[in-house]
């Protein structure tokens, strides 16, 4: 009889995590913001820092959260002199299943409280580290939506849908450019 594989340890889920991130433009790094809980994996691009931790117990993760929270809003604060301008996420995630009440009153209380950052908690992963695909989902689109919207022009964009419409294609190209050089076509 073949032996169950090994439950992958909270290390996996990091590293899953954070390559996820990686491949959406993310960097990261293991941040020890105190030395009694297990590093928390810091990402950040231009515009979003996440802290992302997996806990095996619920209470672990009731208990740490608030330690974490405040030192990712700290980290923040010290930036904010910089010209980067971030959007902060905690993300938490626990292995275990919730199922008491006291339990999901903790979850609606955790995630629901944005006083210092968003939160995105989920529980009940077990042993399922691509589970964190639909956790990191969010941010993955995120990145892709900032990397889309830079490659366009506004301006091209409109000027092909006039064109395609029947506009006359002259006189689009010559509205465009004049709304280029001036900012606006009054007097036009």
């Amino acid at each position: 009889m073949k032996e169950p594989a090994p439950a992958p340890a909270t290390a996996s889920f990091r590293d899953y995590f954070s390559k996820i991130l990686v491949n959406a433009g993310f960097e990261t790094r293991p941040w020890q913001f105190v030395t009694d809980v297990e590093p928390v994996v810091l990402a950040e691009n231009p515009y979003y820092v996440i802290a992302f931790q997996v806990f095996d117990l619920w209470n672990d993760l009731v208990e740490t959260a608030g330690r974490i929270e405040l030192a990712l809003s700290e980290l923040i604060g010290k930036s904010a002199g910089t010209a980067k301008a971030w959007d902060a996420y905690l993300v938490l995630v626990c292995r275990s299943e919730l199922y008491r009440v006291e339990e999901f009153n903790q979850f609606s209380d955790l995630a629901y409280n944005t006083r210092l950052t968003r939160k995105i908690i989920r529980a009940g992963f077990g042993d399922s580290v691509t589970r964190l695909d639909e956790v990191a989902r969010p941010f993955v689109s995120l990145a892709r939506a900032r990397s889309s919207a830079k490659g366009r022009d506004p301006l091209r964009i409109l000027e092909n849908r006039m064109i395609e419409s029947g506009c006359d294609s002259a006189e689009v190209k010559r509205l465009i450019t004049t709304f280029k050089e001036r900012g606006d076509l009054a007097g036009v």
